[in-house]
């Protein structure tokens, strides 16, 4: 990973996620990071959360550092890195993708190229992203880690006039823009509460973001938990 990257990913708008475990820290090797990153990262709808590519590359790669293993990728609108620390603080740096994609990517998420700092994919950035966010959280609890509980942060920076979209999957009547630079969601679990399913516990950081984009009415039944069921490939019906 190359000096500059986070300063790239930091250009536009970008996620940044922080899992800090309450009591002693995990003491765990740089394998065992490894391993719960490896073994708990969600494919859900054919990418990671977080980005674990096998071996390395010009555009992604897996390292050992002091105190931490590291994970990265930057290729097309793709561009995060995360880092398991020995202690079991998990952080993550994400570009919106929204930011990063290009006619070299058309019919992925929109028609054309997108301006950059326009747009937030409400469907694929927001609700099902979040909701990858929370399940990745809780396989780790299950993994053994945030035993005593955790202090989970969800930050979206450079955020001011972003508007949000479903790039023509939803007709919105009115524009729903922020006038926030960053927004953040914060709070702790303990133990018990990370035993919940992770789409429950995905709803108040959710229903946060869309209010600070003017979307307080926004209904949980009929649009964050249907976005979900996508998410997780339910069907009623068989």
């Amino acid at each position: 990973m190359r000096d500059d990257f986070i300063d790239t990913i930091k250009s536009r708008g970008y996620w940044r996620i922080n899992f800090r475990p309450i009591g002693p820290p995990a003491d765990l090797t740089l394998s065992q990071c490894d391993e719960l990153v490896a073994n708990n990262n969600v494919k859900l709808r054919g990418w990671y959360y977080p980005f674990y590519g096998h071996g390395t590359a010009d555009n992604h790669g897996i390292t050992n550092h002091n105190g931490y293993r590291q994970g990265w990728i930057d290729s097309g609108e793709f561009r995060e890195f995360w880092r398991m620390y020995k202690s079991g603080q998990f952080l993550h740096y994400s570009a919106v993708q929204e930011d990063w994609m290009t006619s070299e990517v058309e019919g992925r998420f929109a028609p054309n190229e997108v301006e950059p700092g326009v747009y937030l994919n409400f469907v694929g950035s927001l609700t099902m992203y979040i909701t990858e966010i929370m399940e990745f959280l809780t396989r780790l609890h299950k993994a053994g880690l945030y035993q005593e509980g955790v202090r989970v942060s969800i930050e979206l920076h450079n955020t001011r006039g972003r508007k949000l979209t479903s790039f023509g999957h939803r007709h919105m009547s009115v524009d729903r823009i922020t006038q926030e630079d960053s927004i953040v969601f914060e709070r702790t679990y303990t133990s018990d509460e990370l035993k919940q399913p992770a789409r429950d516990l995905a709803i108040e950081p959710i229903v946060t973001y869309f209010e600070m984009f003017n979307m307080a009415d926004i209904s949980v039944d009929g649009v964050i938990k249907v976005d979900q069921d996508t998410l997780y490939g339910y069907h009623p019906n068989g």
